[in-house]
């Protein structure tokens, strides 16, 4: 993919930056989610995934950097082809990011950032038959996209909690749609499709409780959307073309966050 190298190469240089001597913030979590994808007029699948949640930030003179991963998995229903049950699923995210925070008054502070993310996603239906014969396959989505958002804390509890906001937007940079075709029959070829335009946006509210020792407790709503156009035309080995069809995908869950 023509963005992978400098991809990888732009994080990895940014984040061995990270200053030794910075407050160093660890927030370890579990969260669970309903999703819905969706190619219209075409098949959607919905399901519900559970996972795990994680990140390290860095704070130094007002600036932060920080490094978020998460991990989930679950099973999804397929109607399109006829239907399918019971598809395993998995969602793999990892993003970096660079901000600052500004106080606006006594009670308010705002935090814009904006950074690089992956998201891959895993949807195997291999080996599975649909109520109308048709074989399952396995599919692979790669997005390479830039975040750009803000955080808005309230500095005074409400009802003993701090709240806080988060609002974001998924600048879509390059993507990849790996279609293993070839374990439907061997007359077909598995097919990669590259994909260059989309975008995506989440938003959260987190509720935190502080404890004396430092550290805290957040329960966090939030909710994911992605909407990717139609992909490249790529033609196989006969000269059939095939193409990722315009898709969307709307997420929305809870986390339960520890920091350290």
């Amino acid at each position: 993919m023509k963005y992978q190298s400098l991809f990888v190469f732009i994080f990895l240089s940014c984040f061995s930056s990270f200053p030794a001597v910075a407050k160093t913030d660890i927030t370890l979590g579990i969260y669970a989610s309903d999703i819905t994808y969706t190619e219209p007029n075409v098949m959607q699948e919905k399901g519900t995934l559970k996972g795990v949640i994680g990140s390290v930030r860095f704070n130094r003179g007002g600036a932060f950097q920080s490094f978020e991963a998460s991990y989930a998995r679950g099973e999804m229903d397929y109607v399109g082809s006829g239907t399918i049950n019971d598809i395993p699923d998995e969602v793999f995210e990892i993003k970096g990011l660079f901000g600052r925070d500004f106080n606006l008054n006594r009670d308010l502070s705002l935090s814009p950032y904006l950074g690089l993310g992956y998201r891959y996603l895993n949807d195997d239906s291999s080996g599975l038959v649909s109520s109308t014969g048709a074989s399952g396959y396995e599919r692979e989505q790669v997005y390479f996209y830039m975040p750009i958002g803000f955080e808005l804390k309230k500095n005074r509890k409400v009802l003993g909690f701090k709240l806080s906001s988060r609002i974001e937007y998924d600048y879509f940079i390059s993507g990849e749609n790996n279609s293993y075709l070839g374990e439907i029959s061997s007359s077909y070829d598995n097919i990669t499709l590259n994909q260059d335009d989309g975008y995506g946006y989440r938003f959260s509210l987190a509720f935190t409780k502080a404890f004396n020792n430092g550290s805290s407790l957040t329960i966090e709503p939030f909710y994911r959307y992605w909407h990717i156009d139609d992909s490249e035309i790529t033609y196989d080995s006969i000269n059939r073309g095939w193409i990722e069809p315009d898709n969307n995908s709307k997420e929305m869950g809870i986390s339960l966050l520890l920091r350290m």
